[in-house]
């Protein structure tokens, strides 16, 4: 736009030099032109951006992290004039990491019809991301002027960790713990007060589990499946904190989360039902999220993008270790990015679950302090942000 009204300057600079030169109709004609003619552009400008609609679509609302996806702005011009250049701004920020990014890009539209521009963008880091469309800012013929359109046409996208393919040992039989009252929906048991499911005799099967009444009146013999009684008390517990000090902070934050959805996923698959919690700084509160299906972990994974991230805390135990003192686990599993020698101690000495596990998220690049080692009260883990299935996959759950 500067050069273009430089353009002019020296044009009528140039038409006020003819005039007083050659002093005729011709040359005052050409200078009156030139003087009305910003005018005339001025005003068609304005009576086509009134004629302006603008909208954005996203092809995706819910993405793996690193996995493009297409954000669709569309234009329409609704004036019989055509629109020479168009620009189009839109700004993207991770509500988690607080990353921002603006794109931007220039396109003309014809007179009555609608241009539609593709931005292709993936996200490194999961979070939520909110998209805005934020202006539109119309030119008229020579750029000597601009209008623009506050838009602020706002969506969302969950980018969401990827599930990391693991396969642990699971131990639901643990002592020590008071007898679970939830039981597994998909694999039977040996828990003789409640009944998982009836079905035909199999040679094999265990003559107390026969079922004679109905055997009876079936004429045939029908065995009692009794119920595996899942860990309820099983807690994964993870900070929602970033690691000022570590240049990857927002990979390690990635990292504790695709751990919690991991394993969570896992135990789902197995019939294990669980307790996720996590701080909310937004809240101030522990949000505490029962998992027994598929429906509920993905209820979760949309309500820990609702959170915010916290700095070089460790929030998330300390009102978890208040508010479910009087609670017995068999399993408690905490995921931090962030280590620290008191959490691991107060860890290792609760006594109201019966194993502990420590999953720390390192970056690979800073060494192990001695006192994070495994022992008999607690379990020891250090996951690579960039390879966390290693030692997953060694872990009893």
């Amino acid at each position: 736009m500067i050069k273009s009204k430089i353009v002019y300057l020296v044009l009528l600079a140039s038409m006020v030099l003819f005039y007083i030169l050659f002093i005729d109709s011709m040359s005052l004609l050409t200078l009156i032109i030139t003087v009305i003619f910003p005018f005339l552009q001025l005003a068609l400008l304005s009576h086509v951006s009134r004629k302006i609609t603008a909208s954005m679509d996203i092809e995706t609302r819910t993405v793996p992290r690193n996995t493009d996806t297409r954000i669709i702005v569309k234009i329409k011009n609704h004036s019989l004039l055509p629109v020479s250049c168009a620009m189009a701004t839109v700004s993207i920020k991770n509500t988690l990491t607080d990353e921002c990014q603006t794109l931007t890009t220039l396109l003309p539209v014809s007179s009555d019809n609608e241009q539609s521009i593709k931005f292709s963008v993936s996200y490194a880091h999961c979070g939520k991301v909110k998209v805005t469309l934020k202006n539109l800012k119309i030119y008229d013929y020579i750029k000597l002027f601009s209008k623009t359109i506050n838009l602020n046409i706002s969506q969302e996208i969950a980018v969401v960790p990827s599930l990391v393919n693991i396969s642990p040992s699971i131990e639901v039989n643990l002592n020590g713990i008071s007898e679970s009252d939830e039981f597994s929906k998909n694999k039977p048991g040996d828990d003789c007060t409640e009944i998982f499911n009836i079905r035909e005799y199999v040679y094999g099967d265990k003559l107390n589990r026969i079922h004679w009444n109905l055997s009876t009146k079936l004429d045939e013999l029908m065995v009692k499946e009794y119920s595996l009684p899942v860990s309820s008390q099983v807690i994964i517990l993870f900070e929602f904190c970033t690691d000022e000090n570590s240049e990857d902070r927002f990979s390690k934050n990635d990292a504790a989360i695709e751990t919690a959805m991991s394993l969570s996923h896992y135990m789902i698959k197995n019939g294990v039902s669980h307790r996720i919690c996590w701080f909310d700084p937004e809240l101030k509160c522990l949000r505490n999220e029962k998992i027994t299906s598929a429906d509920d972990f993905s209820g979760f994974m949309g309500a820990i993008f609702t959170s915010g991230t916290y700095r070089n805390s460790f929030s998330a135990f300390i009102h978890h270790k208040f508010e479910n003192s009087d609670a017995h686990f068999s399993h408690t599993l905490y995921i931090s990015p962030v280590l620290s020698d008191e959490v691991f101690h107060n860890l290792s000495v609760l006594n109201n679950t019966y194993k502990k596990s420590y999953i720390y998220i390192n970056d690979c690049k800073s060494e192990l302090p001695e006192f994070f080692r495994s022992s008999d009260s607690i379990y020891a883990v250090p996951a690579d942000c960039g390879n966390i299935s290693g030692e997953l996959n060694r872990m009893i759950i």
